[in-house]
């Protein structure tokens, strides 16, 4: 049999004052034959371990920077970034920031062998009862994150091919020899497949890491749970329903892969047990409840990355003026209606809770200091090479308790959310408008798509529904789902994928990212505000979807491109 080495990993439960805050992290040991690693139990679970450990475990994932300053949401200070280059159209199936072939079919390698040979193993061999419930969660463990890399596959390259067809990805289920190659699966192919990983995990892992019991208990937390794998289905099948990804020869019509992404976020909102209240920590703190699965830090790493340079930040992220629009007033209305007592001389006063919890805007107070983006401020570019291109800084996921300050740096608690439990509510609204409009009970359903937004606005502390109500038709409330989703999710690496699904113009994903330039007259002390042009985006028509690494292709007819690369 030949013989593979593999980076054996072992599993670190690092404790602090809360058992919420319990984290997988792992830590490398040394290169061992397959029958070494198959002979021990932590090594052996080890193998499935390392799928842990490719999660994300930042949001800026992608070439070192967050997705959505590959969007209209907002722009990278740094020049060399990956994204900026992509965005401005140097994005080529040789070199693409957001692609994931090789990575991710390493991990479903190493979990497809665990399938194999890992459940053989006894982890605890003097209790035959705990051995049978701790290798029950471990198989379904696997087949969630089979589930979630073939998902993290099929957003990043699925896509129309040159042969027309709407194509996912390989599917892996077993080890494949070194010179084989998979053809592509359709997309549909695909999304049946993670709906089978995730109904068997769901049928062996606990609905989610409570108590103090140690294999199923809140020391675990950041492992695969049913919440999670239901998560997934509603995600992927909401995916799967959307514009981008229909193909006429799918056995299911439009209506029916609406109506299964609708059926899977019922399942899901059923679960969850309705969302944790407004929490001003709700984004950097996972003890508010909000995130379903996460992967946790005590670092200071993002604040280092997006703190103001008044603050010793590199000021990294920068929100654009258009996502800042896009917030609504605190009654609800957006500014550009009448009735918002929106005031352009003083833009950022009465808005959304959303924005102050996301933006850092001008005149903002952060850490006991004003922030200063206007002409002349601190935080300007003409004052500071780390300033804001956009005049604004990125609040979302920056923990205030965290210091940079040189001779007082402290770190403070993060986590990255691979699912939220609002997005529960937001798929609900899409895939019930898209069936019955905004107003009707779809079939599988429990409320109408409206309903399940203001859910999602009363927790943002939206003082009034009558916005909401007034929205008519389902056009219109599209319209409506699509900038909730956009602000509710702003940073969190959807914005690229969701503008893509829903099959948006050209002209709709170029649209050029403005900023402000803020003017404070020193003698009248009258504040102006001018917009400003800040970056353009260069995509063509078919990079809708992402490209096949261009070394696949070249391994022969198995591997279909996606057309345009």
């Amino acid at each position: 049999m030949k013989r593979i080495k593999y980076i054996v990993l072992s599993l670190i439960i690092g404790l602090s004052t809360s058992a919420c805050s319990n984290y997988l992290e792992l830590e490398r040991d040394n290169h061992r034959s397959e029958k070494e690693i198959w002979a021990h139990p932590s090594t052996a679970e080890g193998v499935l371990l390392s799928a842990y450990q490719a999660l994300p475990s930042v949001y800026t994932s992608y070439g070192n920077d967050i997705l959505d300053c590959a969007t209209d949401n907002a722009v990278t200070r740094k020049i060399e970034s990956s994204l900026r280059r992509m965005s401005a159209g140097g994005w080529n199936p040789s070199s693409n920031p957001i692609g994931d072939w090789s990575g991710s079919y390493e991990v479903i390698r190493n979990i497809n062998d665990f399938l194999q040979k890992g459940l053989a193993v006894d982890y605890f061999i003097s209790d035959s009862l705990r051995n049978a419930n701790y290798k029950q969660r471990l198989y379904g463990e696997a087949h969630f994150l089979r589930a979630y890399y073939h998902f993290n596959l099929l957003k990043r390259h699925g896509g129309v091919a040159t042969n027309g067809r709407v194509l996912g990805v390989p599917i892996m289920l077993g080890q494949t020899s070194d010179n084989t190659t998979l053809p592509r699966n359709t997309y549909e192919e695909v999304v049946v497949q993670i709906l089978k990983d995730t109904e068997v995990a769901m049928e062996n892992l606990p609905l989610e890491y409570t108590g103090s019991d140690v294999d199923f208990g809140e020391s675990n937390i950041g492992r695969a749970s049913q919440m999670a794998a239901q998560a997934l289905r509603s995600v992927v099948t909401l995916y799967a329903a959307s514009p981008a990804f229909a193909d006429q020869q799918d056995q299911l019509s439009a209506e029916e892969k609406w109506g299964r992404a609708l059926y899977e976020s019922q399942k899901l909102i059923d679960i969850m047990n309705g969302l944790p209240a407004w929490d001003d920590d709700i984004f950097f703190d996972d003890r508010v409840g909000e995130p379903i699965m996460r992967r946790y830090a005590n670092n200071n790493d993002i604040e280092r990355k997006n703190y103001p340079p008044s603050l010793n930040g590199q000021g990294s992220t920068n929100p654009s003026q258009e996502l800042v629009d896009a917030f609504p007033m605190a009654n609800g209305y957006p500014i550009d209606h009448p009735d918002s007592g929106y005031d352009a001389t003083k833009p950022y006063e009465g808005r959304d809770e959303r924005f102050y919890a996301t933006i850092i805007h001008n005149g903002a107070s952060f850490k006991g200091t004003t922030i200063a983006t206007h002409v002349g401020g601190e935080d300007h570019v003409q004052v500071n090479d780390f300033a804001t291109r956009t005049g604004y800084y990125l609040k979302k996921f920056i923990n205030p308790n965290v210091s940079i300050t040189p001779g007082s740096v402290s770190n403070g608690r993060h986590y990255i959310a691979l699912f939220r439990k609002v997005e529960a509510y937001l798929n609900y609204a899409e895939a019930a408008n898209e069936l019955s409009g905004p107003n009707t009970v779809p079939p599988f359903g429990r409320m109408t798509a409206k309903e399940a937004i203001q859910v999602v606005r009363q927790r943002a502390k939206i003082t009034s529904d009558a916005y909401l109500n007034s929205i008519a038709g389902r056009e219109a409330f599209r319209d409506f789902i699509h900038n909730e989703r956009r602000i509710e999710l702003a940073f969190e690496n959807h914005r690229f994928y969701d503008i893509r699904r829903w099959n948006y113009s050209l002209d709709a994903i170029n649209l050029p990212v403005n900023g402000i330039e803020i003017n404070i007259d020193q003698n009248t002390l009258t504040t102006s505000y001018q917009k400003i042009h800040v970056e353009d985006r260069n995509y063509q028509s078919y990079m809708i979807y992402g490209p096949i690494p261009y070394r696949e292709v070249l391994k022969g007819d198995a591997i279909i491109q996606n057309k345009g690369w």
